[in-house]
Protein backbone atom coordinates (compact mmCIF):
# COMPACT_ATOMS: atom_id res chain seq x y z
CA UNK A 1 0.00 0.00 0.00
CA UNK A 2 1.02 3.58 -0.48
CA UNK A 3 2.43 5.48 2.47
CA UNK A 4 -0.84 7.43 2.77
CA UNK A 5 -2.78 4.25 3.50
CA UNK A 6 -2.14 4.02 7.25
CA UNK A 7 -5.86 4.59 7.95
CA UNK A 8 -6.97 1.87 5.55
CA UNK A 9 -10.09 0.20 6.97
CA UNK A 10 -11.84 -1.21 3.91
CA UNK A 11 -11.19 -4.60 2.32
CA UNK A 12 -8.81 -4.34 -0.65
CA UNK A 13 -11.42 -5.85 -2.99
CA UNK A 14 -15.06 -4.75 -3.30
CA UNK A 15 -17.56 -6.06 -5.87
CA UNK A 16 -21.03 -4.68 -6.52
CA UNK A 17 -23.34 -6.37 -9.02
CA UNK A 18 -26.69 -5.56 -10.59
CA UNK A 19 -26.22 -1.83 -10.28
CA UNK A 20 -28.73 0.47 -11.95
CA UNK A 21 -28.76 4.21 -12.52
CA UNK A 22 -30.15 4.77 -9.02
CA UNK A 23 -26.98 3.18 -7.56
CA UNK A 24 -24.48 5.46 -9.28
CA UNK A 25 -24.32 8.00 -6.45
CA UNK A 26 -23.51 5.21 -3.97
CA UNK A 27 -20.82 3.87 -6.32
CA UNK A 28 -19.22 7.33 -6.65
CA UNK A 29 -19.21 7.78 -2.87
CA UNK A 30 -17.67 4.35 -2.30
CA UNK A 31 -14.94 4.90 -4.89
CA UNK A 32 -14.12 8.29 -3.41
CA UNK A 33 -13.88 6.86 0.11
CA UNK A 34 -11.93 3.70 -0.72
CA UNK A 35 -9.44 5.26 -3.12
CA UNK A 36 -8.84 8.22 -0.80
CA UNK A 37 -8.13 5.90 2.13
CA UNK A 38 -5.82 3.86 -0.09
CA UNK A 39 -3.67 6.93 -0.69
CA UNK A 40 -4.80 8.14 -4.11
CA UNK A 41 -4.36 11.92 -4.30
CA UNK A 42 -7.63 13.93 -4.23
CA UNK A 43 -7.44 15.20 -7.83
CA UNK A 44 -6.80 11.63 -9.04
CA UNK A 45 -9.68 10.35 -6.88
CA UNK A 46 -11.98 12.85 -8.62
CA UNK A 47 -10.67 11.87 -12.07
CA UNK A 48 -11.10 8.14 -11.43
CA UNK A 49 -14.56 8.62 -9.92
CA UNK A 50 -15.70 10.60 -12.96
CA UNK A 51 -14.28 7.99 -15.34
CA UNK A 52 -16.04 5.14 -13.52
CA UNK A 53 -19.30 7.08 -13.49
CA UNK A 54 -19.09 7.59 -17.26
CA UNK A 55 -18.28 3.94 -17.98
CA UNK A 56 -20.88 2.59 -15.53
CA UNK A 57 -23.52 4.89 -17.03
CA UNK A 58 -22.65 3.55 -20.50
CA UNK A 59 -22.81 -0.04 -19.22
CA UNK A 60 -26.24 0.53 -17.71
CA UNK A 61 -27.62 2.39 -20.74
CA UNK A 62 -26.19 0.16 -23.45
CA UNK A 63 -25.44 -3.12 -21.70
CA UNK A 64 -28.76 -4.45 -20.52
CA UNK A 65 -29.84 -2.04 -17.77
CA UNK A 66 -27.41 -3.23 -15.10
CA UNK A 67 -23.67 -3.14 -14.47
CA UNK A 68 -21.13 -4.62 -12.11
CA UNK A 69 -18.27 -2.70 -10.53
CA UNK A 70 -15.21 -4.18 -8.86
CA UNK A 71 -12.73 -2.03 -6.95
CA UNK A 72 -9.33 -3.52 -6.20
CA UNK A 73 -6.50 -1.82 -4.34
CA UNK A 74 -3.13 -3.26 -5.26
CA UNK A 75 0.31 -2.38 -3.90
CA UNK A 76 0.88 0.45 -6.36
CA UNK A 77 -2.42 1.05 -8.14
CA UNK A 78 -6.19 1.12 -8.02
CA UNK A 79 -7.99 -1.09 -10.54
CA UNK A 80 -11.71 -0.66 -11.16
CA UNK A 81 -13.55 -2.93 -13.54
CA UNK A 82 -17.01 -2.17 -14.92
CA UNK A 83 -18.87 -4.98 -16.64
CA UNK A 84 -22.22 -5.60 -18.27
CA UNK A 85 -24.01 -8.44 -20.04
CA UNK A 86 -25.11 -6.50 -23.11
CA UNK A 87 -24.50 -7.30 -26.77
CA UNK A 88 -20.99 -5.83 -26.77
CA UNK A 89 -19.44 -2.73 -28.23
CA UNK A 90 -19.08 -2.59 -32.01
CA UNK A 91 -15.50 -3.19 -33.12
CA UNK A 92 -15.49 0.02 -35.16
CA UNK A 93 -16.41 2.30 -32.26
CA UNK A 94 -14.26 5.41 -32.18
CA UNK A 95 -12.52 6.41 -28.97
CA UNK A 96 -11.91 9.89 -30.37
CA UNK A 97 -13.59 13.02 -29.07
CA UNK A 98 -16.94 13.32 -30.87
CA UNK A 99 -18.02 16.48 -32.65
CA UNK A 100 -19.18 19.29 -30.32
CA UNK A 101 -22.83 18.90 -31.38
CA UNK A 102 -22.88 15.15 -30.61
CA UNK A 103 -25.06 14.25 -27.62
CA UNK A 104 -23.31 10.94 -26.83
CA UNK A 105 -20.00 9.20 -27.31
CA UNK A 106 -17.71 10.85 -24.81
CA UNK A 107 -17.53 8.19 -22.07
CA UNK A 108 -14.67 6.03 -23.39
CA UNK A 109 -12.81 9.07 -24.68
CA UNK A 110 -13.11 10.78 -21.30
CA UNK A 111 -12.01 7.66 -19.39
CA UNK A 112 -8.91 7.48 -21.60
CA UNK A 113 -8.12 11.11 -20.78
CA UNK A 114 -8.65 10.74 -17.03
CA UNK A 115 -7.07 7.36 -16.20
CA UNK A 116 -3.52 6.09 -16.43
CA UNK A 117 -4.70 3.03 -18.35
CA UNK A 118 -7.97 1.84 -19.89
CA UNK A 119 -8.50 -1.68 -21.22
CA UNK A 120 -11.61 -2.85 -23.05
CA UNK A 121 -12.85 -6.38 -23.72
CA UNK A 122 -16.15 -6.78 -25.48
CA UNK A 123 -18.09 -9.57 -27.10
CA UNK A 124 -21.55 -10.95 -27.66
CA UNK A 125 -22.01 -11.75 -23.95
CA UNK A 126 -20.92 -8.41 -22.54
CA UNK A 127 -18.26 -5.80 -22.05
CA UNK A 128 -15.60 -5.27 -19.41
CA UNK A 129 -13.76 -1.97 -19.05
CA UNK A 130 -10.72 -1.92 -16.75
CA UNK A 131 -9.65 1.49 -15.40
CA UNK A 132 -6.26 1.85 -13.70
CA UNK A 133 -4.76 4.68 -11.63
CA UNK A 134 -1.31 4.52 -10.05
CA UNK A 135 -1.23 5.34 -6.34
CA UNK A 136 2.09 7.21 -6.56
Amino acid sequence: MASGSANWQEPPFVTMQRLTATDLDRVRQLITRITGLAGLEPDRVARLTLAVNEIATNAIQHGGGEAGVTIQIEADQVVIEVNDTGPGIPTDIAVDLPEPEATHGRGLWLANQLCDEVQLRSGATGTLVRLVMALA
